[in-house]
């Protein structure tokens, strides 16, 4: 049996630190350095059996439950700095599954130039609960969700649909094409992409008190998951790009009028407009010619009355 002490004074030098750590795993609090005049702030957990089944590798149950929260500062256009990681373990398990867990944990972090200054532990009768916190520096400006305008094309920086099968845990967030697109006077507003690309436009649509907005069907990066998990069919495999959420990609608008800097990490397809921002209020799907209401579709936590 390990104690909580013994076990965060081992994690001390299991998690690298750097110089702008000035206290870091094992005080009562974390103390930082920010090197901007803005800090972007996010919190998100990862519970089993909502995020992750039982039987899903630990490793990349710590990798999901950091990179779920960097993709949120990714959106924001902040740097990958600081986590904070609470984990609510079981009573049944081994300090070398809590070790599984923590390498998945610090291969994200290291993979984004991020670094761990602290967190919590606590064991229940209960499932596993790994809670992280994210910090990092707004270099200039942060990008919102609610800075779409009538005019603006979207895009996305990834293709959609189907992360069941096996994205949902594997992902990459992208962190530095958020960092760039908030370095771009072109760009409006941006999002994660996490609840479903509908409902997320749908979100943004709101955030920003514009009327409405069209989707080109032909123009949406299917992902090749999407088409297998369809069986093949087209209509069931664009469905899944419009709804399944989980796809942690940017969706992104560019001014009316106004282009991309030339270079940069967007690859040629997210550079390529997947709809539009309008002045006609709802969401509409174009396909064939034709519009047709879109479903506001997505995946959303339901609280009891």
């Amino acid at each position: 049996m390990t104690s909580e002490r013994e076990l965060t004074a081992r994690l001390r030098a299991f998690f690298p630190q750097r110089a702008d750590v000035r206290v870091g795993v094992g005080d009562d609090a974390a103390v930082v350095g920010a090197r901007a005049s803005h800090v972007a702030l996010c919190c998100d957990p990862v519970i089993e059996g909502v995020h992750f089944l039982p039987e899903t590798p630990l490793e990349l149950v710590g990798r999901k439950a950091v990179n779920r929260n960097l993709s949120d500062l990714a959106a924001t256009g902040a740097d990958a700095d600081w986590l904070l990681v609470s984990v609510v373990v079981p009573r049944s398990w081994q300090a070398a599954q809590l070790m599984r867990l923590l390498r998945g944990v610090r291969s994200a972090a290291l993979a984004a130039g991020a670094v761990v200054v602290g967190g919590d532990l606590a064991v229940a009768d209960a499932p596993l609960v790994v809670t992280v916190t994210a910090a990092g520096n707004v270099r200039g400006r942060a990008l919102l969700r609610s800075d779409l305008r009538v005019g603006d094309t979207l895009h996305v920086t990834g293709p959609l649909g189907g992360s069941i099968d096996g994205h949902h845990l594997k992902f990459r967030p992208h962190v530095c094409e958020g960092r760039w697109l908030a370095a771009q006077r072109a760009v409006g507003g941006a999002t994660d992409v996490s609840d479903g690309l509908a409902l997320d436009l749908a979100t943004m649509l709101e955030a920003s008190g514009v009327p409405g907005a069209e989707l080109d069907a032909a123009a949406l990066p299917v992902r090749a998951a999407a088409r297998r998990l369809a069986k093949g069919d087209r209509d069931g495999a664009l469905q899944r790009a419009l709804h399944d959420g989980e796809d942690h990609v940017l969706l992104f608008s560019v001014r009316r009028g106004a282009a991309l800097s030339r270079g940069g990490p967007l690859t040629a397809r997210a550079r390529r407009p997947i709809g539009r921002v309008v002045a006609e209020p709802g969401l509409r799907l174009r396909r064939a010619g034709a519009l047709e209401d879109l479903d506001r579709r997505g995946f959303e936590h339901e609280v009891g009355r």
